[in-house]
């Protein structure tokens, strides 16, 4: 089985939201001061790079990264491309009517919806990423909520913090989670099993994460 990543690659260039603290990494031991080994540190934001938000972000009753079992998180996946529709545009609010519109099948109970707008494509290694990105308008997060999806995948931010966080607000508190800066997207199937592999945090409200799907 082949696997295709669709995650960040972190190191200390990697662009996060604005008011975060950047990844950091340094050396406790070197091999040249010990028996061989090295052993790092890193102090980061929990997100960094590609990453989840557990329920517990926007909801102070929602479960934890520590909470969430890996079988709630590798999910059947349906995919809606809206990449060529100009949505990938800065500070452009994404409606829903597109991404249904692209989806080739229903989504079905504790599906993930994927939705491809091109954005990092684009702009993931630029500060514009956070900056200027489009973002969805609440109507998004109604529709995930109300399809019965498991979360949302998506390659760029959800919500622009100048217009607050309503999708955040409606997705964690409906126990949903949300997967944020996914990348390599090109050729993607429309439909797939998607793996997303945190770090497990006991009391995170999110964790840097693993995405990959079986190509």
């Amino acid at each position: 089985m082949e696997f295709r990543d669709l995650t960040i690659q972190v190191d200390e260039e990697t662009t996060v939201p604005p008011g975060l603290p950047s990844f950091r990494q340094g050396g406790v031991i070197r091999n040249n001061e010990s028996d061989g080994y090295e052993s790092d540190y890193m102090t980061t934001t929990l997100h960094v790079g590609t990453h989840i938000d557990a329920p517990f972000h926007f909801d102070p009753d929602g479960r934890r990264i520590g909470d969430l079992k890996l079988s709630e998180l590798v999910r059947p996946t349906k995919v809606a491309d809206i990449r060529d529709q100009g949505w990938d545009s800065p500070n452009t609010q994404i409606p829903v009517k597109p991404i249904k519109e692209a989806l080739s099948s229903p989504i079905q109970e504790d599906d993930y919806l994927f939705v491809h707008t091109g954005w990092a494509d684009k702009y993931i290694d630029k500060a514009k990423y956070y900056l200027e990105s489009p973002y969805y308008a609440p109507e998004v997060s109604q529709f995930v909520v109300d399809s019965g999806a498991r979360g949302l995948i998506t390659d760029t931010p959800i919500d622009s913090g100048e217009h607050g966080y309503p999708n955040h607000f409606k997705l964690c508190e409906n126990g949903c989670v949300i997967v944020e800066n996914v990348a390599n997207l090109g050729g993607l199937p429309e439909e797939f099993i998607t793996w997303v592999v945190p770090m497990k945090i006991r009391n995170g409200e999110g964790a840097p994460a693993r995405v990959f799907i079986a190509d």
